[in-house]
């Protein structure tokens, strides 16, 4: 769950701090009011396209940083991810931030950390899902099918558990061909 956004010198958004509570968050407002710059900024930290035309007029730099809560839906997947990449800070929350600059150049950072945006990509996918006007849904991302339906079951504490089985399986196996 976003529960703090942070954007500077994005578009036509100077400085824009956010702060999000638990339950559905909904953007409405008059078109031109900037609701879709603000889903911009957070799909670029989610490992997006980071064009330098988000830049806002007269400055080099844009960036938008993202402080997310792992429910426990999600923990587990992005734990296995933080722990893969050795970027485990703390397991109940999680930093992206973004940089791009009027050259071309961008960066992106995992728990204050440099990583490529593929893997911000990877982590995004638990983290966040857009939903809006002619936007693709993650219904029709085949790759989340089985990652949707275990959220929706909360099977995350039984697939934990099964994981430990699998390992200990997997040790006596081996185990019992080095006595062979």
């Amino acid at each position: 769950m976003l529960i703090e956004l942070h954007i500077d010198n994005f578009a036509i958004i100077n400085h824009l701090e956010l702060e999000f509570s638990p339950g559905l968050v909904t953007f409405t407002g008059e078109t031109g009011a900037g609701k879709s710059i603000i889903l911009d900024a957070i799909e670029m930290l989610l490992g997006g396209k980071a064009d330098p035309g988000f830049i806002r007029s007269g400055v080099d730099r844009a960036q938008v940083e993202g402080e997310f809560h792992l429910t426990s839906v999600v923990r587990p997947q992005v734990q296995a991810i933080l722990e893969r990449e050795d970027l485990m800070d703390d397991p109940h929350r999680i930093t992206l931030a973004r940089e791009i600059r009027r050259e071309g150049r961008s960066t992106a950072r995992l728990n204050g950390r440099a990583v490529n945006s593929s893997l911000l990509r990877e982590v995004g996918a638990y983290l966040v899902d857009i939903h809006g006007q002619s936007e693709h849904l993650s219904l029709l991302n085949v790759r989340q099918h089985v990652h949707l339906l275990d959220r929706y079951a909360d099977t995350s504490a039984r697939l934990q558990q099964y994981g430990e089985l699998y390992r200990k399986l997997m040790t006596v196996r081996r185990d019992l061909e080095n006595l062979r």
